[in-house]
Protein backbone atom coordinates (compact mmCIF):
# COMPACT_ATOMS: atom_id res chain seq x y z
CA UNK A 1 0.00 0.00 0.00
CA UNK A 2 2.75 2.49 0.99
CA UNK A 3 4.90 1.62 -2.01
CA UNK A 4 1.94 2.19 -4.32
CA UNK A 5 1.33 5.62 -2.78
CA UNK A 6 4.99 6.67 -3.17
CA UNK A 7 5.04 5.59 -6.81
CA UNK A 8 1.77 7.38 -7.43
CA UNK A 9 2.95 10.73 -6.09
CA UNK A 10 6.32 10.37 -7.84
CA UNK A 11 4.99 9.42 -11.27
CA UNK A 12 1.87 11.60 -11.44
CA UNK A 13 3.74 14.96 -11.73
CA UNK A 14 5.93 13.50 -14.49
CA UNK A 15 2.90 12.34 -16.41
CA UNK A 16 1.22 15.73 -16.07
CA UNK A 17 4.40 17.53 -17.10
CA UNK A 18 4.89 15.32 -20.11
CA UNK A 19 1.27 15.71 -21.08
CA UNK A 20 1.64 19.48 -21.04
CA UNK A 21 4.83 19.37 -23.12
CA UNK A 22 3.83 16.71 -25.60
CA UNK A 23 0.21 15.87 -26.35
CA UNK A 24 1.39 12.92 -28.44
CA UNK A 25 2.23 11.12 -25.19
CA UNK A 26 -1.46 10.38 -24.72
CA UNK A 27 -2.11 9.45 -28.34
CA UNK A 28 -2.72 5.72 -28.63
CA UNK A 29 -0.67 3.84 -31.20
CA UNK A 30 -1.84 0.22 -30.90
CA UNK A 31 -0.03 -2.32 -33.02
CA UNK A 32 -3.16 -4.34 -33.71
CA UNK A 33 -6.93 -4.11 -33.40
CA UNK A 34 -9.18 -7.16 -33.16
CA UNK A 35 -12.23 -6.46 -35.28
CA UNK A 36 -14.78 -8.51 -37.20
CA UNK A 37 -12.80 -7.67 -40.33
CA UNK A 38 -9.54 -9.26 -39.19
CA UNK A 39 -10.23 -11.72 -36.39
CA UNK A 40 -12.00 -14.29 -38.59
CA UNK A 41 -9.68 -15.83 -41.15
CA UNK A 42 -11.03 -19.37 -41.51
CA UNK A 43 -14.26 -21.34 -41.53
CA UNK A 44 -13.10 -23.13 -38.36
CA UNK A 45 -13.12 -19.83 -36.47
CA UNK A 46 -16.64 -19.10 -37.67
CA UNK A 47 -17.70 -22.52 -36.42
CA UNK A 48 -16.17 -21.77 -33.03
CA UNK A 49 -18.48 -18.78 -32.76
CA UNK A 50 -21.39 -21.05 -33.64
CA UNK A 51 -20.34 -23.40 -30.85
CA UNK A 52 -20.52 -20.41 -28.51
CA UNK A 53 -24.15 -19.95 -29.54
CA UNK A 54 -24.87 -23.56 -28.60
CA UNK A 55 -23.06 -23.07 -25.30
CA UNK A 56 -25.03 -19.91 -24.49
CA UNK A 57 -28.28 -21.71 -25.25
CA UNK A 58 -27.32 -24.65 -23.05
CA UNK A 59 -26.37 -22.44 -20.14
CA UNK A 60 -29.71 -20.64 -20.04
CA UNK A 61 -31.82 -23.74 -20.59
CA UNK A 62 -29.97 -25.80 -17.98
CA UNK A 63 -29.06 -23.33 -15.25
CA UNK A 64 -31.75 -20.65 -15.33
CA UNK A 65 -34.66 -21.45 -13.02
CA UNK A 66 -37.23 -19.38 -14.90
CA UNK A 67 -36.46 -21.39 -18.04
CA UNK A 68 -37.71 -24.40 -16.05
CA UNK A 69 -40.93 -22.68 -15.03
CA UNK A 70 -39.94 -21.18 -11.68
CA UNK A 71 -42.73 -18.85 -10.60
CA UNK A 72 -45.40 -20.33 -12.86
CA UNK A 73 -48.05 -22.94 -12.14
CA UNK A 74 -45.46 -25.75 -12.06
CA UNK A 75 -42.56 -24.65 -9.80
CA UNK A 76 -41.68 -22.21 -7.07
CA UNK A 77 -39.24 -22.06 -4.18
CA UNK A 78 -40.31 -24.04 -1.11
CA UNK A 79 -41.29 -22.23 2.03
CA UNK A 80 -37.88 -22.38 3.69
CA UNK A 81 -36.44 -20.60 0.62
CA UNK A 82 -39.05 -17.86 0.30
CA UNK A 83 -36.31 -15.31 -0.35
CA UNK A 84 -35.76 -17.02 -3.71
CA UNK A 85 -39.43 -17.06 -4.69
CA UNK A 86 -40.39 -15.57 -8.04
CA UNK A 87 -44.03 -15.02 -7.20
CA UNK A 88 -43.90 -12.14 -4.73
CA UNK A 89 -45.14 -9.33 -6.94
CA UNK A 90 -44.42 -6.72 -4.33
CA UNK A 91 -40.78 -7.29 -5.32
CA UNK A 92 -41.09 -8.11 -9.04
CA UNK A 93 -40.81 -5.09 -11.32
CA UNK A 94 -38.99 -3.91 -14.46
CA UNK A 95 -35.78 -3.61 -12.47
CA UNK A 96 -35.78 -7.29 -11.47
CA UNK A 97 -32.62 -8.98 -12.68
CA UNK A 98 -34.42 -12.00 -14.12
CA UNK A 99 -35.93 -9.96 -16.94
CA UNK A 100 -32.61 -8.36 -17.80
CA UNK A 101 -30.93 -11.78 -17.81
CA UNK A 102 -33.30 -13.07 -20.47
CA UNK A 103 -33.27 -9.86 -22.51
CA UNK A 104 -29.48 -9.70 -22.60
CA UNK A 105 -29.23 -13.42 -23.33
CA UNK A 106 -31.41 -13.13 -26.42
CA UNK A 107 -29.56 -10.10 -27.77
CA UNK A 108 -26.24 -11.81 -27.14
CA UNK A 109 -27.48 -14.68 -29.33
CA UNK A 110 -28.60 -12.18 -31.94
CA UNK A 111 -25.29 -10.33 -31.92
CA UNK A 112 -23.28 -13.49 -32.36
CA UNK A 113 -25.65 -14.82 -35.00
CA UNK A 114 -25.37 -11.55 -36.93
CA UNK A 115 -21.60 -11.86 -36.81
CA UNK A 116 -21.67 -15.40 -38.18
CA UNK A 117 -24.05 -14.40 -40.99
CA UNK A 118 -21.84 -11.48 -42.02
CA UNK A 119 -18.51 -13.26 -41.77
CA UNK A 120 -19.62 -16.56 -43.29
CA UNK A 121 -20.59 -14.76 -46.48
CA UNK A 122 -17.26 -12.99 -46.90
CA UNK A 123 -15.24 -13.96 -49.94
CA UNK A 124 -11.98 -14.28 -47.99
CA UNK A 125 -13.34 -17.08 -45.77
CA UNK A 126 -12.67 -20.40 -47.45
CA UNK A 127 -15.18 -23.17 -46.81
CA UNK A 128 -14.60 -26.86 -47.58
CA UNK A 129 -17.86 -26.78 -49.53
CA UNK A 130 -20.80 -24.53 -50.27
CA UNK A 131 -22.99 -26.87 -48.20
CA UNK A 132 -20.87 -26.23 -45.10
CA UNK A 133 -21.08 -22.48 -45.59
CA UNK A 134 -24.83 -22.74 -46.05
CA UNK A 135 -25.09 -24.88 -42.91
CA UNK A 136 -23.19 -22.27 -40.89
CA UNK A 137 -25.49 -19.47 -42.08
CA UNK A 138 -28.56 -21.64 -41.48
CA UNK A 139 -27.52 -22.35 -37.89
CA UNK A 140 -26.98 -18.65 -37.25
CA UNK A 141 -30.36 -17.75 -38.74
CA UNK A 142 -31.94 -20.47 -36.62
CA UNK A 143 -30.52 -19.02 -33.40
CA UNK A 144 -31.43 -15.47 -34.40
CA UNK A 145 -34.97 -16.62 -35.17
CA UNK A 146 -35.18 -18.56 -31.91
CA UNK A 147 -34.13 -15.43 -30.00
CA UNK A 148 -36.60 -13.10 -31.70
CA UNK A 149 -39.48 -15.57 -31.58
CA UNK A 150 -38.84 -16.24 -27.90
CA UNK A 151 -38.71 -12.51 -27.15
CA UNK A 152 -42.00 -12.04 -29.00
CA UNK A 153 -43.47 -14.62 -26.62
CA UNK A 154 -42.28 -13.09 -23.36
CA UNK A 155 -41.42 -9.42 -24.12
CA UNK A 156 -43.62 -8.71 -27.15
CA UNK A 157 -42.25 -6.41 -29.85
CA UNK A 158 -38.55 -5.62 -29.59
CA UNK A 159 -35.98 -3.76 -31.72
CA UNK A 160 -34.99 -5.84 -34.75
CA UNK A 161 -31.20 -5.76 -35.08
CA UNK A 162 -29.78 -7.37 -38.21
CA UNK A 163 -26.37 -5.76 -38.50
CA UNK A 164 -23.19 -5.20 -36.53
CA UNK A 165 -22.91 -1.66 -35.15
CA UNK A 166 -19.47 -0.09 -34.96
CA UNK A 167 -20.66 2.83 -32.85
CA UNK A 168 -22.95 2.95 -29.80
CA UNK A 169 -26.61 3.36 -30.68
CA UNK A 170 -29.18 4.87 -28.32
CA UNK A 171 -32.26 5.28 -30.49
CA UNK A 172 -33.59 1.78 -31.12
CA UNK A 173 -37.27 1.45 -32.01
CA UNK A 174 -39.51 -1.39 -30.96
CA UNK A 175 -41.10 -3.46 -33.66
CA UNK A 176 -44.58 -4.74 -32.92
CA UNK A 177 -45.06 -8.17 -31.42
CA UNK A 178 -46.52 -9.31 -34.74
CA UNK A 179 -43.52 -7.96 -36.68
CA UNK A 180 -41.14 -9.69 -34.29
CA UNK A 181 -42.85 -13.03 -34.83
CA UNK A 182 -42.83 -12.46 -38.58
CA UNK A 183 -39.11 -11.71 -38.60
CA UNK A 184 -38.38 -14.91 -36.65
CA UNK A 185 -40.58 -16.91 -39.02
CA UNK A 186 -38.83 -15.47 -42.08
CA UNK A 187 -35.41 -16.37 -40.67
CA UNK A 188 -36.52 -19.91 -39.90
CA UNK A 189 -37.96 -20.38 -43.36
CA UNK A 190 -34.68 -19.16 -44.87
CA UNK A 191 -32.74 -21.62 -42.69
CA UNK A 192 -34.60 -24.71 -43.89
CA UNK A 193 -32.61 -25.34 -47.07
CA UNK A 194 -29.30 -25.16 -45.22
CA UNK A 195 -30.23 -27.50 -42.36
CA UNK A 196 -29.85 -31.27 -42.71
CA UNK A 197 -32.54 -33.80 -41.89
CA UNK A 198 -30.16 -35.47 -39.42
CA UNK A 199 -26.55 -34.94 -38.43
CA UNK A 200 -23.80 -37.23 -37.26
CA UNK A 201 -22.71 -34.63 -34.69
CA UNK A 202 -25.01 -34.81 -31.68
CA UNK A 203 -26.43 -31.50 -30.61
CA UNK A 204 -26.30 -29.69 -33.96
CA UNK A 205 -29.51 -28.10 -35.19
CA UNK A 206 -31.45 -30.03 -37.83
CA UNK A 207 -34.36 -29.10 -40.08
CA UNK A 208 -36.89 -30.58 -37.66
CA UNK A 209 -35.88 -28.05 -35.00
CA UNK A 210 -36.60 -25.13 -37.34
CA UNK A 211 -39.92 -26.67 -38.36
CA UNK A 212 -40.84 -27.10 -34.69
CA UNK A 213 -40.26 -23.42 -33.91
CA UNK A 214 -42.06 -22.39 -37.09
CA UNK A 215 -45.10 -24.20 -35.72
CA UNK A 216 -44.69 -22.56 -32.31
CA UNK A 217 -44.19 -19.03 -33.64
CA UNK A 218 -47.09 -19.33 -36.10
CA UNK A 219 -49.23 -20.35 -33.12
CA UNK A 220 -48.15 -17.20 -31.31
CA UNK A 221 -48.79 -15.11 -34.39
CA UNK A 222 -52.22 -16.66 -34.83
CA UNK A 223 -53.17 -15.80 -31.26
CA UNK A 224 -52.38 -12.16 -32.09
CA UNK A 225 -54.06 -12.04 -35.49
CA UNK A 226 -56.89 -14.50 -34.92
CA UNK A 227 -56.06 -15.81 -38.38
CA UNK A 228 -56.93 -19.41 -39.20
CA UNK A 229 -54.26 -19.20 -41.90
CA UNK A 230 -51.60 -18.76 -39.21
CA UNK A 231 -52.98 -21.67 -37.21
CA UNK A 232 -53.00 -23.81 -40.34
CA UNK A 233 -49.37 -22.92 -40.95
CA UNK A 234 -48.64 -24.11 -37.39
CA UNK A 235 -50.36 -27.40 -38.22
CA UNK A 236 -48.55 -27.77 -41.53
CA UNK A 237 -45.07 -27.16 -40.16
CA UNK A 238 -45.64 -29.47 -37.18
CA UNK A 239 -46.96 -32.14 -39.53
CA UNK A 240 -43.75 -32.06 -41.55
CA UNK A 241 -41.94 -33.14 -38.38
CA UNK A 242 -44.55 -35.55 -37.02
CA UNK A 243 -45.41 -37.28 -40.29
CA UNK A 244 -42.17 -36.74 -42.21
CA UNK A 245 -40.68 -40.12 -41.41
CA UNK A 246 -37.47 -38.93 -39.71
CA UNK A 247 -38.83 -38.69 -36.17
CA UNK A 248 -41.26 -40.88 -34.27
CA UNK A 249 -42.42 -41.45 -30.71
CA UNK A 250 -40.54 -44.13 -28.82
CA UNK A 251 -43.22 -46.62 -27.87
CA UNK A 252 -41.10 -49.66 -26.98
CA UNK A 253 -38.33 -50.13 -24.44
CA UNK A 254 -34.94 -49.04 -25.81
CA UNK A 255 -31.35 -48.23 -24.92
CA UNK A 256 -28.70 -49.72 -22.69
CA UNK A 257 -31.07 -50.59 -19.85
CA UNK A 258 -34.12 -51.73 -21.79
CA UNK A 259 -34.06 -55.20 -20.23
CA UNK A 260 -34.37 -53.99 -16.63
CA UNK A 261 -37.65 -55.11 -15.13
CA UNK A 262 -40.18 -52.83 -13.52
CA UNK A 263 -39.50 -49.86 -15.82
CA UNK A 264 -41.01 -48.55 -19.06
CA UNK A 265 -40.23 -46.55 -22.18
CA UNK A 266 -40.89 -43.25 -20.38
CA UNK A 267 -38.16 -44.14 -17.88
CA UNK A 268 -35.86 -45.10 -20.76
CA UNK A 269 -36.25 -41.65 -22.32
CA UNK A 270 -34.31 -40.03 -19.48
CA UNK A 271 -31.44 -42.48 -18.98
CA UNK A 272 -27.82 -41.73 -19.86
CA UNK A 273 -26.82 -42.55 -23.45
CA UNK A 274 -30.48 -42.70 -24.49
CA UNK A 275 -31.22 -39.07 -25.33
CA UNK A 276 -29.68 -38.39 -28.75
CA UNK A 277 -31.14 -39.31 -32.11
CA UNK A 278 -27.88 -41.13 -32.83
CA UNK A 279 -28.43 -43.19 -29.66
CA UNK A 280 -31.45 -44.69 -31.41
CA UNK A 281 -33.93 -42.25 -29.85
CA UNK A 282 -36.09 -41.23 -32.81
CA UNK A 283 -38.08 -38.91 -30.56
CA UNK A 284 -35.17 -36.52 -30.07
CA UNK A 285 -35.24 -33.62 -32.52
CA UNK A 286 -32.51 -31.51 -30.91
CA UNK A 287 -30.37 -32.17 -27.83
CA UNK A 288 -28.18 -30.26 -25.40
CA UNK A 289 -24.76 -31.82 -24.96
CA UNK A 290 -23.42 -32.69 -21.50
CA UNK A 291 -20.18 -34.56 -20.88
CA UNK A 292 -18.40 -35.53 -17.66
CA UNK A 293 -14.92 -35.62 -19.17
CA UNK A 294 -15.38 -32.12 -20.61
CA UNK A 295 -16.79 -30.97 -17.27
CA UNK A 296 -13.76 -32.01 -15.25
CA UNK A 297 -11.31 -30.89 -17.94
CA UNK A 298 -12.46 -27.44 -19.01
CA UNK A 299 -16.21 -27.00 -19.43
CA UNK A 300 -17.76 -26.42 -16.03
CA UNK A 301 -21.18 -25.93 -17.63
CA UNK A 302 -21.28 -29.42 -19.18
CA UNK A 303 -23.54 -30.66 -16.41
CA UNK A 304 -27.19 -30.90 -15.37
CA UNK A 305 -27.45 -29.64 -11.76
CA UNK A 306 -30.92 -31.15 -11.42
CA UNK A 307 -30.48 -33.38 -8.34
CA UNK A 308 -29.18 -30.41 -6.36
CA UNK A 309 -31.83 -27.96 -7.54
CA UNK A 310 -34.93 -30.15 -7.81
CA UNK A 311 -34.50 -32.99 -5.32
CA UNK A 312 -36.22 -32.85 -1.91
CA UNK A 313 -34.49 -33.01 1.47
CA UNK A 314 -35.62 -36.40 2.75
CA UNK A 315 -32.76 -36.38 5.28
CA UNK A 316 -34.88 -33.92 7.28
CA UNK A 317 -37.11 -36.86 8.24
CA UNK A 318 -36.04 -38.70 11.42
CA UNK A 319 -34.89 -42.14 10.34
CA UNK A 320 -34.00 -41.10 6.78
CA UNK A 321 -30.44 -40.12 6.05
CA UNK A 322 -27.89 -39.68 3.31
CA UNK A 323 -27.50 -38.10 -0.11
CA UNK A 324 -27.35 -41.25 -2.20
CA UNK A 325 -29.54 -42.70 -4.92
CA UNK A 326 -32.26 -43.87 -2.54
CA UNK A 327 -33.14 -40.23 -1.71
CA UNK A 328 -32.55 -38.82 -5.21
CA UNK A 329 -29.04 -37.54 -4.57
CA UNK A 330 -27.79 -34.48 -2.73
CA UNK A 331 -30.96 -32.42 -3.06
CA UNK A 332 -31.23 -29.01 -1.44
CA UNK A 333 -34.72 -28.16 -2.79
CA UNK A 334 -34.12 -24.88 -4.57
CA UNK A 335 -37.21 -25.53 -6.70
CA UNK A 336 -40.26 -27.43 -5.53
CA UNK A 337 -43.14 -28.67 -7.68
CA UNK A 338 -46.54 -27.18 -6.97
CA UNK A 339 -49.52 -29.26 -5.90
CA UNK A 340 -50.79 -28.84 -9.45
CA UNK A 341 -47.78 -30.87 -10.68
CA UNK A 342 -47.58 -33.41 -7.86
CA UNK A 343 -51.29 -34.19 -7.50
CA UNK A 344 -53.92 -32.29 -9.47
CA UNK A 345 -52.87 -33.28 -12.99
CA UNK A 346 -52.78 -36.92 -11.88
CA UNK A 347 -56.46 -37.11 -10.99
CA UNK A 348 -57.35 -40.81 -11.38
CA UNK A 349 -60.35 -39.89 -13.50
CA UNK A 350 -57.92 -38.68 -16.17
CA UNK A 351 -54.62 -40.36 -15.38
CA UNK A 352 -55.38 -43.84 -14.13
CA UNK A 353 -52.41 -46.14 -14.88
CA UNK A 354 -50.52 -43.30 -16.58
CA UNK A 355 -46.94 -44.58 -16.73
CA UNK A 356 -45.62 -41.04 -16.32
CA UNK A 357 -47.07 -41.15 -12.80
CA UNK A 358 -45.85 -44.65 -11.96
CA UNK A 359 -43.78 -45.06 -8.79
CA UNK A 360 -40.60 -45.65 -10.77
CA UNK A 361 -41.13 -42.32 -12.58
CA UNK A 362 -42.48 -40.19 -9.73
CA UNK A 363 -41.30 -41.62 -6.44
CA UNK A 364 -43.83 -40.86 -3.70
CA UNK A 365 -43.04 -43.54 -1.14
CA UNK A 366 -40.29 -42.80 1.39
CA UNK A 367 -38.48 -45.59 3.25
CA UNK A 368 -36.51 -45.57 6.47
CA UNK A 369 -32.79 -46.12 5.79
CA UNK A 370 -30.97 -44.93 8.94
CA UNK A 371 -29.22 -47.84 10.67
CA UNK A 372 -28.94 -45.84 13.91
CA UNK A 373 -32.65 -45.06 14.13
CA UNK A 374 -34.58 -45.41 16.40
CA UNK A 375 -32.41 -45.30 19.51
CA UNK A 376 -34.57 -47.89 21.23
CA UNK A 377 -33.99 -50.48 18.51
CA UNK A 378 -31.40 -49.22 15.96
CA UNK A 379 -32.03 -50.31 12.40
CA UNK A 380 -35.31 -52.04 13.11
CA UNK A 381 -37.27 -49.75 10.73
CA UNK A 382 -34.97 -50.01 7.71
CA UNK A 383 -36.96 -50.67 4.56
CA UNK A 384 -40.29 -49.81 6.11
CA UNK A 385 -42.47 -47.01 4.72
CA UNK A 386 -42.29 -43.72 6.61
CA UNK A 387 -45.80 -42.83 7.90
CA UNK A 388 -47.46 -39.79 6.36
CA UNK A 389 -47.84 -38.00 9.70
CA UNK A 390 -44.08 -38.27 10.29
CA UNK A 391 -43.43 -36.80 6.84
CA UNK A 392 -45.93 -33.99 7.42
CA UNK A 393 -44.30 -33.05 10.74
CA UNK A 394 -40.83 -32.90 9.17
CA UNK A 395 -42.20 -30.87 6.27
CA UNK A 396 -44.21 -28.38 8.32
CA UNK A 397 -43.26 -24.75 7.58
CA UNK A 398 -40.45 -25.92 5.31
CA UNK A 399 -41.90 -27.45 2.16
CA UNK A 400 -38.71 -29.37 1.44
CA UNK A 401 -40.27 -32.84 1.22
CA UNK A 402 -42.11 -33.72 -1.98
CA UNK A 403 -42.09 -36.49 -4.62
CA UNK A 404 -38.94 -37.31 -6.57
CA UNK A 405 -39.30 -36.88 -10.34
CA UNK A 406 -36.98 -39.56 -11.69
CA UNK A 407 -36.45 -37.73 -14.99
CA UNK A 408 -34.44 -35.21 -12.92
CA UNK A 409 -32.16 -37.66 -11.13
CA UNK A 410 -30.55 -41.06 -11.58
CA UNK A 411 -29.87 -44.33 -9.82
CA UNK A 412 -26.33 -44.35 -11.23
CA UNK A 413 -24.43 -41.16 -10.43
CA UNK A 414 -21.28 -40.46 -12.44
CA UNK A 415 -18.00 -39.24 -10.98
CA UNK A 416 -18.50 -40.17 -7.33
CA UNK A 417 -15.07 -41.79 -7.33
CA UNK A 418 -13.61 -38.51 -8.66
CA UNK A 419 -15.09 -36.19 -6.07
CA UNK A 420 -18.63 -35.65 -7.34
CA UNK A 421 -21.24 -35.60 -4.56
CA UNK A 422 -24.43 -36.65 -6.36
CA UNK A 423 -25.52 -33.08 -7.03
CA UNK A 424 -25.32 -33.38 -10.81
CA UNK A 425 -26.37 -35.48 -13.76
CA UNK A 426 -24.08 -36.19 -16.68
CA UNK A 427 -26.44 -37.11 -19.47
CA UNK A 428 -27.51 -35.13 -22.49
CA UNK A 429 -30.75 -33.17 -22.31
CA UNK A 430 -33.62 -32.57 -24.69
CA UNK A 431 -33.86 -29.20 -26.40
CA UNK A 432 -36.83 -30.39 -28.47
CA UNK A 433 -38.62 -33.72 -28.17
CA UNK A 434 -41.24 -34.83 -30.68
CA UNK A 435 -43.84 -35.00 -27.91
CA UNK A 436 -43.75 -31.20 -27.70
CA UNK A 437 -44.23 -30.83 -31.46
CA UNK A 438 -47.28 -33.10 -31.20
CA UNK A 439 -48.70 -30.89 -28.45
CA UNK A 440 -48.10 -27.78 -30.55
CA UNK A 441 -50.11 -29.33 -33.37
CA UNK A 442 -52.84 -30.33 -30.94
CA UNK A 443 -53.11 -26.73 -29.77
CA UNK A 444 -53.20 -25.46 -33.35
CA UNK A 445 -55.98 -27.92 -34.20
CA UNK A 446 -57.92 -26.77 -31.14
CA UNK A 447 -57.59 -23.12 -32.16
CA UNK A 448 -58.85 -24.09 -35.62
CA UNK A 449 -61.92 -25.64 -33.99
CA UNK A 450 -60.92 -29.23 -34.78
CA UNK A 451 -60.95 -30.70 -31.28
CA UNK A 452 -61.13 -34.28 -32.51
CA UNK A 453 -57.82 -33.90 -34.33
CA UNK A 454 -56.39 -32.26 -31.20
CA UNK A 455 -57.59 -35.19 -29.07
CA UNK A 456 -56.07 -37.64 -31.55
CA UNK A 457 -52.68 -35.97 -31.20
CA UNK A 458 -52.84 -35.84 -27.41
CA UNK A 459 -53.85 -39.49 -27.37
CA UNK A 460 -50.63 -40.41 -29.14
CA UNK A 461 -48.90 -39.45 -25.89
CA UNK A 462 -51.55 -40.85 -23.61
CA UNK A 463 -51.53 -44.19 -25.45
CA UNK A 464 -47.75 -44.35 -25.18
CA UNK A 465 -48.16 -43.73 -21.44
CA UNK A 466 -50.73 -46.58 -21.22
CA UNK A 467 -53.43 -44.27 -19.82
CA UNK A 468 -56.78 -45.96 -19.21
CA UNK A 469 -58.58 -42.79 -20.26
CA UNK A 470 -58.11 -41.30 -23.73
CA UNK A 471 -59.14 -37.74 -24.46
CA UNK A 472 -62.32 -36.96 -26.34
CA UNK A 473 -63.11 -33.90 -28.43
CA UNK A 474 -65.25 -32.64 -25.56
CA UNK A 475 -62.25 -32.67 -23.19
CA UNK A 476 -60.12 -30.35 -25.27
CA UNK A 477 -59.56 -26.79 -24.15
CA UNK A 478 -56.48 -24.73 -23.32
CA UNK A 479 -56.44 -25.99 -19.72
CA UNK A 480 -56.45 -29.62 -20.84
CA UNK A 481 -53.62 -28.93 -23.29
CA UNK A 482 -51.60 -27.15 -20.59
CA UNK A 483 -52.23 -30.05 -18.19
CA UNK A 484 -50.96 -32.52 -20.77
CA UNK A 485 -47.90 -30.37 -21.39
CA UNK A 486 -47.20 -30.45 -17.64
CA UNK A 487 -47.57 -34.23 -17.53
CA UNK A 488 -45.31 -34.74 -20.53
CA UNK A 489 -42.85 -31.83 -20.61
CA UNK A 490 -42.11 -30.78 -17.02
CA UNK A 491 -38.76 -28.89 -17.05
CA UNK A 492 -38.37 -29.54 -20.80
CA UNK A 493 -40.70 -26.82 -22.03
CA UNK A 494 -40.10 -23.21 -21.08
CA UNK A 495 -43.36 -22.81 -19.17
CA UNK A 496 -43.13 -19.02 -19.06
CA UNK A 497 -42.91 -18.85 -22.84
CA UNK A 498 -45.83 -21.25 -23.20
CA UNK A 499 -48.11 -19.33 -20.83
CA UNK A 500 -47.26 -15.84 -22.06
CA UNK A 501 -47.49 -16.91 -25.70
CA UNK A 502 -51.15 -17.77 -25.08
CA UNK A 503 -52.01 -14.15 -24.32
CA UNK A 504 -54.96 -12.85 -22.37
CA UNK A 505 -54.72 -13.63 -18.68
CA UNK A 506 -53.76 -17.28 -19.10
CA UNK A 507 -50.47 -16.87 -17.24
CA UNK A 508 -51.70 -14.79 -14.30
CA UNK A 509 -54.88 -16.82 -13.90
CA UNK A 510 -52.93 -20.05 -13.57
CA UNK A 511 -50.28 -18.53 -11.32
CA UNK A 512 -53.01 -17.30 -8.98
CA UNK A 513 -54.89 -20.59 -9.07
CA UNK A 514 -51.96 -22.93 -8.47
CA UNK A 515 -49.60 -20.73 -6.47
CA UNK A 516 -47.61 -22.45 -3.78
CA UNK A 517 -47.61 -19.48 -1.37
CA UNK A 518 -50.33 -17.13 -0.02
CA UNK A 519 -48.34 -14.01 -0.89
CA UNK A 520 -49.22 -14.48 -4.58
CA UNK A 521 -52.90 -13.75 -4.01
CA UNK A 522 -52.11 -10.58 -2.08
CA UNK A 523 -49.29 -9.28 -4.31
CA UNK A 524 -50.43 -10.18 -7.85
CA UNK A 525 -53.02 -7.42 -7.98
CA UNK A 526 -52.61 -6.59 -11.68
CA UNK A 527 -52.88 -8.50 -14.94
CA UNK A 528 -50.16 -8.91 -17.54
CA UNK A 529 -49.45 -11.12 -20.53
CA UNK A 530 -45.86 -10.03 -21.19
CA UNK A 531 -42.81 -9.60 -19.04
CA UNK A 532 -41.65 -6.00 -18.63
CA UNK A 533 -38.94 -4.51 -20.80
CA UNK A 534 -35.99 -4.19 -18.38
CA UNK A 535 -35.80 -0.67 -17.01
CA UNK A 536 -32.07 -0.50 -17.74
CA UNK A 537 -32.83 -1.06 -21.44
CA UNK A 538 -35.40 1.73 -21.46
CA UNK A 539 -33.04 4.10 -19.64
CA UNK A 540 -30.08 3.42 -21.95
CA UNK A 541 -32.12 4.07 -25.10
CA UNK A 542 -31.95 7.82 -24.48
CA UNK A 543 -32.49 8.80 -28.13
CA UNK A 544 -35.93 7.22 -28.41
CA UNK A 545 -38.66 6.20 -26.01
CA UNK A 546 -39.19 2.46 -25.56
CA UNK A 547 -42.69 2.01 -24.20
CA UNK A 548 -43.12 -0.27 -21.20
CA UNK A 549 -45.42 -3.27 -21.52
CA UNK A 550 -48.95 -2.90 -20.09
CA UNK A 551 -49.36 -3.66 -16.41
CA UNK A 552 -45.80 -2.83 -15.38
CA UNK A 553 -46.05 0.96 -15.04
CA UNK A 554 -46.95 0.75 -11.39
Amino acid sequence: MKIHKILYFFILPLVLLTACDDEEFLTEDPKTFNTVDNIFTSSAQVDQLLITLYSDYRNLKVFNWQSKGHGTDVFDSPQFRLGDSFTDYSRINPESGVFNTFYQFYYRLISRANTVIEVANREDINWPSENERAFAVAQAKFFRAYAYGSMAEVFGGVPLVTEIFEEPKFDFERATREETYQFAIADLELSLDGLPETTAQDGRVVKGAALHFLSEFYLGLGILTGSDADYQKAVDYASQVIDGGTFSLMTDRFGERMDEEGKDVWWDLFRANNVNYNDGNRECIWSIQVDFDAYIAEDGAAVLPYPRNFMPVYRAIPGVTGVAEDVGGRGVAFLAPTEYVTDLIWDPAISSNDQRNAEHNIRRTIYYNDESYPESDPGSLIGQVVPQDTIAKANENNGWIYPIFEKLTTDNFVGVDQGENRSNLFRDEYAIRLAETILLRAEAYHRLGNNQAAANDINQLRSRAQCDYLATAGDIDIDFILDERARELLTEESRWHTLLRMGGTVAVDRIREYAMHPHVATSLTFDYNLWPIPQTVIDRNSGNVLEQNPGWNR
